[in-house]
């Protein structure tokens, strides 16, 4: 049995509070240690759940301005065989000044009537079997965005894409 706190020497007591201050500063060490590796790991999560920001160097930018061509029912090359669709056709403004940017728009918009023609023309070459695949329909989009460059003389169309499309 330990002697009251009375009869303790001076010695016992300084050594019990030297012992209960070192246990003090080391849990309270721990504590701080536990909560600093808990923000880390929260912090960590956070950061992996975030989507990246892909940076216009690494190819990966805002869609650039686009046409629309409404939605238009197309005699295809085959009797009584049809296609509707309606297109985006996205101009690749990539590197240009807003200047240059907004002339290129304006050329295509003003140029519009010839692409809707030139549309209609490729459409009315394909057959049924041309356009119901997947492939197809890729196949038909390049074929779009490579004649209407030829139309363009400020840029190029990065992309023809279809909104809606059916065919029968």
């Amino acid at each position: 049995m330990a002697p009251p706190a009375a009869a303790q020497n001076p010695e016992e007591r300084k050594q019990r509070r030297l012992l209960t201050t070192v246990i003090t500063l080391n849990t309270v060490s721990l504590v701080l240690l536990l909560a600093s590796i808990g923000v880390g790991v929260a912090l960590s999560m956070t950061k992996l759940n975030r989507p990246e920001k892909k940076g216009v160097a690494e190819g990966a930018g805002m869609p650039g301005p686009s046409l629309r061509i409404e939605d238009s029912v197309y005699n295809l090359g085959e009797m009584n065989r049809y296609m509707k669709a309606t297109m985006q056709v996205e101009l690749d403004v990539t590197g240009m000044k807003e200047k240059e940017s907004a002339d290129f728009f304006d050329e295509a918009r003003q140029r519009l009537p010839w692409i809707k023609d030139l549309v209609i023309s490729e459409i009315s070459g394909k057959t049924y079997r041309d356009v119901s695949t997947p492939a197809g329909k890729e196949q038909l989009k390049e074929e779009l965005r490579v004649r209407i460059n030829a139309l363009l003389s400020r840029g190029e169309v990065k992309e023809v894409m279809f909104t809606s499309f059916a065919v029968q």
